[in-house]
């Protein structure tokens, strides 16, 4: 094989995985089954390494494609940026780029639900929880979403299920305005009934 050959097959798996990871989030805000997870990052994290790689092989002569592929060529430099010199402009500018790979946080996994906090990038608000089901075997399908404001700490415990009801139950923090107090008490959140 040529590098010319090589480079369009890598060229044609970049689209094709980009029109597949486009695919998989329209469904996923329409009718809000999705790809697993992990399956789906790991398709993201694909089309941005062969995005890299594509740059470079594009960069001289330097092609028009060459400016899409610099976006991923970007990332990599705006993150140690931010890295090494923090601030509010390189934070605002790393979010933006970084927000597409970055990974929602997996908070519990138990049976067939798994809970996530999903990633609100620099500025973006506490804690908004996702709940998805498991289906099949590289399918989850969205079943809540839980925005309390606060962190929430799970533990094993936390999801069970009951005369085919399955709830979440957590300790929230409710501030009551008239008191001035933060009282903990226990908060059932029912997920799914059967």
């Amino acid at each position: 094989m040529t590098k010319t050959q090589i480079r369009d097959i890598i060229t044609k798996i970049h689209f094709y995985l980009l029109g597949f990871a486009l695919l998989n989030f329209i469904l996923k805000n329409t009718i809000e089954i999705s790809l697993n997870y992990r399956f789906a990052y790991l398709i993201t994290i694909l089309i941005y390494g062969s995005g890299i790689i594509l740059f470079f092989w594009n960069f001289k002569p330097f092609k028009k494609i060459g400016f899409y592929f610099g976006f991923y060529a970007i990332t990599p430099i705006l993150t140690l940026l931010f890295w090494l010199f923090g601030g509010i402009f390189f934070g605002i500018i790393a979010s933006i780029v970084l927000y597409p790979i970055q990974p929602n946080h997996i908070q519990i996994e138990k049976n067939d639900f798994v809970i996530y906090q999903e990633n609100q990038g620099f500025l973006g608000m506490c804690c908004p929880y996702e709940i998805t089901e498991k289906q099949f075997l590289i399918l989850e399908k969205k079943i809540k979403e839980i925005d309390l404001n606060t962190e929430i700490e799970f533990n094993d415990n936390s999801i069970y299920t009951i005369n085919g009801k399955t709830e979440l139950k957590i300790k929230f923090e409710g501030y009551q305005f008239l008191e001035r107090n933060l009282p903990e008490r226990d908060t059932i959140i029912l997920i799914k009934k059967e």
